[in-house]
């Protein structure tokens, strides 16, 4: 079995053992034998590798810089110290609910974002939580960070349940039959979910971030599932807090995703008639203005990771770090970096081609298109961007997932462990913060290492394209 009928598998295109006709498969035991035991392997290195980095090494990556996994934020959610609570979207968008509490309709964004320099960034769809927390009175920043806890642990239940289904769509269905193999799978799910730096990361700085994590997990489930206005829904509600997945709609109707579409449609149509209900249609359009600012500027951070941040630290445009050797403060979360022409540039061409890519990857294929098109379309979205934060990679999970078991059959069969070696090797990069032992580069030209999870996720994109071929129309039964 190749990594074509894996994809075909996906579609349900296949025929033979794996698809619609169960006949007698080469060596079949020999198979099951091998995933089995590669599946244990990869929960083993899982374990390992976030034991070691993550432990082990922890003073030494991170620097102890205080609150950064799961297990310090919980400790402050259940302890007596709201007051070191992560605040990242919170802050921004409390006050801008607040300023429309107090204003009315006005252009929130002029006088939160341009005057106020409040990094208020997201649509006014995005308040619309904000809204219900406060009608129902549970508005308090400890009832946002245990909503964030809990879509954590969905994150981790998606990802149990997406293993399993992956398994059992892609020809593992005999090697993980038991009971032992099933508990392996959904906990090799789980903990890769909680070992992944993108998804604990936006746990522990408060970002809203982590409930588009979880929503891309089970988005991609029901698309597995064939559930697509299901994954059309989550992928709406997305939308109404980071714009960029509406590109999953154009995405949808170029491929005649129909059911996708309406279920998309259904949650963004009303989502954005309440919000201009809220606080007026023009309030609304005047987000256009932010993201214009947003694609003139970027961030040079080192922890946005796009071409726009490599570039602003290559030319050493605006602040790298926190702060400077000395303990001055450099970056500041209210300012962004300078105008460059050249950063600009490069932002747009780039973006476009990877939106460009994204959309129309596997467009012709008589309109059944594997799961392999759609993550491809995710990653791509978050690459193309001028700002994706390292929590925003969290769509790469269900990536890694995903060529997990592809790879598997591919290293069986051409007896090649390289591609699946560069998969570990690449969730292990992605599982950990090396972010503090590179910023000694910050200052050099060197700093082309700081944007190491960009390129983790170019890598991820180029192993996903190049190994799930195009599918060839199902042959008549």
């Amino acid at each position: 079995m190749t990594s074509k009928d894996f994809s075909r598998v996906a579609e349900g295109t296949l025929e033979g053992p794996l698809g619609g006709n169960r006949t007698a498969a080469l060596d079949p035991l020999a198979t099951d034998r091998f995933a089995a035991w590669t599946l244990t392997a990869a929960f083993l290195f899982v374990l390992c590798a976030d034991t070691l980095l993550g432990v082990v090494f922890r003073p030494y990556l991170d620097g102890g810089t205080g609150d950064t996994t799961v297990w310090d934020v919980l400790l402050l959610v259940l302890g007596r110290s709201p007051d070191r609570l992560p605040l990242d979207s919170w802050e921004p968008m409390m006050t801008a609910f607040t300023w429309l509490r107090e204003h009315g309709r006005g252009n929130v964004y002029d006088a939160v974002f341009f005057t106020q320099h409040v990094k208020f960034q997201y649509p006014l769809t995005s308040l619309l939580v904000m809204e219900a927390l406060s009608a129902v009175g549970l508005l308090h920043l400890r009832i946002y960070a245990l909503i964030n806890l809990l879509m954590v642990v969905a994150t981790i239940g998606g990802m149990a349940l997406l293993m399993r289904d992956l398994a059992q769509r892609m020809g593992f269905d005999r090697a993980v039959r038991g009971g032992v193999s099933q508990l392996t799978l959904a906990a090799l799910g789980a903990v890769a979910a909680l070992c992944f730096y993108p998804v604990v990361k936006a746990f522990a700085v408060g970002q809203i971030q982590v409930w588009l994590n979880a929503a891309f997990v089970f988005a991609t489930l029901f698309y597995l599932r064939n559930q697509r206005a299901l994954a059309g829904a989550l992928l709406g509600a997305s939308t109404l807090i980071k714009p960029q997945m509406s590109l999953f709609l154009i995405w949808a109707l170029l491929r005649r995703e129909w059911g996708f579409a309406i279920g998309w449609a259904a949650v963004v149509v009303p989502g954005f008639a309440a919000a201009c209900l809220l606080y007026g249609f023009g309030p609304s359009l005047h987000y256009l203005d932010v993201l214009s600012f947003l694609g003139q500027h970027g961030e040079s951070y080192y922890s946005n990771q796009t071409v726009n941040g490599l570039l602003h630290r290559l030319l050493h445009n605006g602040p790298n770090l926190m702060s400077t050797s000395n303990g001055d403060t450099e970056w500041r979360g209210s300012a962004f970096a300078p105008y460059h022409p050249l950063v600009h540039v490069a932002t747009l061409v780039s973006g476009v081609a990877f939106v460009l890519f994204g959309l129309l990857w596997r467009i012709r294929n008589g309109g059944r298109q594997p799961i392999a098109s759609f993550l491809v379309a995710g990653t791509c979205f978050t690459i193309g961007t001028p700002i994706a934060w390292v929590p925003h990679y969290g769509v790469l999970l269900p990536v890694c997932a995903y060529l997990l078991f592809v790879l598997i059959d591919r290293t069986r069969k051409d007896r090649g462990l390289g591609k699946l070696l560069l998969l570990g090797a690449s969730f292990a990069i992605l599982s950990n913060d090396f972010f503090h032992p590179l910023s000694e580069l910050a200052d050099t030209s060197f700093n082309i290492l700081q944007s190491y999870l960009f390129f983790t996720a170019l890598m991820l994109l180029h192993l996903l394209v190049t190994t799930a071929e195009t599918p060839k129309p199902a042959r008549p039964s």
